[in-house]
């Protein structure tokens, strides 16, 4: 069965994306859209980058992929496209990971603003994606896709429930650090309730493109705010920050190195592969991931 997203090439571009709407052209518009449509628009502008094989598995999470579904949300992202409200990255027509059925949808600014509509947020902030690198859109790509595996996890086990999951920059944490005010900035925040037991997590995605230093660098940062106290004050526990990493050599690398350099501070991190995902949330994973 074929299920690969299509992509229509003549459909409008840089042009639809740059068109103009009034806010009053915007209240007539918002009426026409169906919820699958403003489904998609909120799951685009909460992972910045989406696939368009991403938006197909959230908006039927839990199904089997069908063409059905795929053609569905292929008219969808097409219509969406031609009102301007979103756009294609444009080298990612190649492909992030150089297939070339890989294409990146992002929010336009007409698309923001309709959400705020849609939201009854008066705010006048805006978003836009300025020629974002290969390497950010890779990685921002890969926390989407990290989210989409949590959501699936939880949709396929009864006694697992997905409470609360936030990417960034709703997961950033400010705190204060020798008098200055300075953000801890996972890639997620994710809260899971499984049988009794809440399990909350920061995930940090790493692709192995920064050395071992940088993410120990990083590590302090969140040793850095657990001791704030701010997080255990608000909400009585401090998450597990997992380290999700593309290999069994990374892993044991970035352990051997978190425990050498904090092994008389509190335990504070996992590290895991993507596969160790599932085992993790389920409370199944070996205590060994642990460090």
């Amino acid at each position: 069965m074929d299920t690969s997203i299509e992509h229509n090439q003549n459909a409008p571009g840089a042009e639809a994306s740059r068109r103009r709407y009034s806010r009053r052209q915007l209240e007539d518009l918002l009426p026409s859209l169906k919820e699958r449509d403003l489904q998609i628009l909120a799951a685009i502008r909460q992972c910045r980058f989406f696939t368009s094989q991403q938006v197909c598995r959230l908006i039927f999470l839990g199904e089997k992929p069908s063409t059905a579904n795929t053609r569905a949300i292929n008219r969808n992202l097409k219509k969406l496209r031609e009102l301007g409200l979103i756009a294609v990255v444009e080298h990612s027509r190649g492909g992030v990971k150089g297939g070339s059925s890989t294409i990146v949808w992002y929010l336009t600014e007409a698309g923001e603003r309709l959400l705020r509509l849609a939201d009854h947020d008066k705010s006048e902030r805006r978003s836009r994606v300025v020629d974002p690198s290969k390497r950010f859109i890779r990685h921002t790509l890969a926390v989407a896709e990290c989210s989409m595996q949590i959501r699936e996890i939880c949709a396929r086990h009864d006694g697992l429930t997905l409470e609360a999951l936030e990417l960034e920059p709703a997961c950033w944490r400010p705190y204060t650090h020798i008098g200055k005010v300075v953000s801890l900035k996972p890639d997620l925040y994710a809260q899971t309730l499984c049988g009794e037991y809440e399990d909350r997590w920061f995930i940090e995605v790493d692709l192995a493109t920064e050395s071992i230093s940088a993410i120990i660098d990083q590590c302090r940062r969140y040793h850095e705010y657990y001791r704030s106290g701010l997080e255990q004050e608000e909400f009585g526990v401090f998450p597990l920050t997992v380290w999700i990493v593309p290999s069994n050599a990374r892993r044991d690398a970035l352990k051997e190195a978190i425990r050498k350099t904090f092994d008389k501070l509190a335990p504070l991190f996992a590290v895991i592969t993507p596969e160790e995902l599932e085992p993790l949330l389920t409370q199944e994973l070996n205590r060994d991931a642990l460090c």
